[in-house]
């Protein structure tokens, strides 16, 4: 018996039929054998139709993306096309617009690049001028040359070179005065070349150089110049100290106690060649045999700087001026002139920097050497005391030189000398002299000698 009953699958709009076999056992087939043929022809049918849905899946999607993408494309701005569709006038009109925009912000206030001054000056036109260093409101640029003492020429008019400088320097001190530092530093190619008439003076002319001396010319214009910026002014500053020194030896004595803190700042300056320079200048200063005057601002260096470094070269310095000097007069120097000599050499030997610490021993020895060692003994005790006493004392004693062929001794036999001498130095201060203790004791008897141990 056939029946036909129409089945849906998978929801699809089409609506696939096949028939069930119902076959009895009198038709004479076996009832197993049916159904198996009948479970293989259905899996055939849904692997086919399953391979037909994907198909028609696929081809939705890709018809799908297409429709988007020309939707995307026809609603697009103007904005993105290329510009060379645009119109010439659009074209010109954007470059207007452009250029309107650059002259706004040009003439906005901000820095510029040298480049760029360089390229507006290429594009000057023929109603404009160039800028020079001589009728340039603000310094831009000057092209200066450091010269050598044998590239300083005699003045062709010396009253004339005086009265420029005069003037510049009647315009910075009134600028000092009315003015912050940064206007009365717009004029500094000038300065430069009122430090080079300085110089030719000291070498050529030394009535003016004297009177331009008189006039303040160190402290309005050179020493300030000295602390520049600009390592070229800073180096022109330094050779015109150096180049007066040399000159006038006796007038700069008196401006000492000014030129030397500036000349140990430029001592530890960051750059190689200023600082090579800076104690040059120091050296022809040392050299110039003005010991005293030399030395009082270089102690007062301990009490009124705090960088280590400053300290440090202060006390090199201090060193070489004590080993120059003369042994009477800084006998005399230490005993009558210098109160405060010995407190002085205490800071140095307490400063962080070893070369300073090397360089203060080296002057404790050599002054306690001059004076005597019994009256040098005698006036530290009566000058410092405390720490300070016991550094000082410590650092001028005289070490001996070890011979040759002699075994140096171990660090345990150095630390037991060394604390040797710490408990002389306080014996020495407390001022007591070694008690011995003696405890006596009682002598035993005999029969106490004699007399048997207990037996247990």
């Amino acid at each position: 018996m056939l029946s036909n009953t129409p089945l849906h699958w998978g929801g699809s709009s089409c609506a696939h039929s096949f028939s069930i076999c119902s076959i009895s056992k009198s038709d004479g087939i076996s009832a197993p054998s049916a159904a198996a043929n009948t479970c293989d022809s259905n899996v055939m049918r849904k692997s086919a139709i399953t391979a037909s849905l994907q198909a028609a899946l696929t081809t939705s999607v890709k018809l799908l993306c297409a429709a988007l993408w020309r939707c995307a494309m026809s609603t697009a701005p103007s904005s993105l096309t290329r510009k060379r569709n645009q119109s010439p006038e659009k074209q010109h009109q954007r470059r207007e617009e452009k250029q309107e925009a650059v002259e706004l912000a040009d003439a906005a206030p901000g820095k510029r690049r040298r480049s760029t001054a360089l390229d507006e000056k290429d594009n000057l036109t023929a109603s404009q001028t160039m800028v020079t260093p001589s009728d340039s409101p603000e310094g831009e640029l000057f092209f200066v040359t450091v010269k050598t003492w044998d590239e300083l020429l005699k003045s062709d008019d010396v009253a004339a070179d005086a009265h420029k400088l005069d003037q510049l320097l009647r315009q910075k001190q009134l600028a000092m005065c009315t003015a912050t530092l940064d206007d009365a530093d717009l004029s500094w190619g000038y300065e430069f070349e009122a430090l080079d008439l300085l110089r030719r003076f000291a070498k050529h002319h030394l009535t003016e150089a004297r009177r331009q001396l008189s006039n303040d010319a160190l402290v309005t214009l050179v020493l300030p110049a000295v602390l520049s910026l600009r390592s070229a002014m800073a180096r022109n500053a330094l050779l015109t100290i150096q180049d007066l020194i040399i000159a006038l030896r006796a007038e700069m004595t008196d401006h000492l106690h000014i030129v030397v803190p500036v000349l140990l700042n430029r001592a530890c300056s960051e750059k190689q060649f200023l600082k090579d320079l800076a104690r040059e200048v120091l050296d022809t200063t040392l050299q110039a045999e003005v010991d005293e005057a030399l030395l009082k601002p270089l102690l007062a260096v301990s009490a009124t700087e705090r960088n280590a470094q400053i300290i440090s070269v202060a006390g090199l310095y201090v060193t070489k001026c004590v080993i120059r000097m003369d042994r009477d007069h800084l006998r005399k120097f230490v005993l009558e002139t210098r109160e405060t000599f010995f407190d002085e050499i205490a800071a140095f030997l307490s400063c962080k920097v070893i070369e300073c610490k090397a360089a203060t021993r080296r002057t404790c020895q050599y002054t306690r050497r001059v004076i005597g060692n019994d009256e040098f003994v005698a006036l530290i005790k009566k000058k410092l005391s405390g720490s300070a006493q016991l550094d000082v004392l410590k650092a001028s004693e005289i070490r001996k030189a070890i011979k040759f062929g002699q075994a140096k001794p171990s660090v345990r036999e150095r630390m037991l000398q060394m604390k040797k001498q710490q408990q002389q130095q306080k014996k020495v201060q407390s001022g007591c002299n070694d008690i011995s203790v003696v405890v006596v004791a009682q002598p035993r008897s005999k029969s106490s000698l004699t007399q048997a141990a207990p037996s247990l």
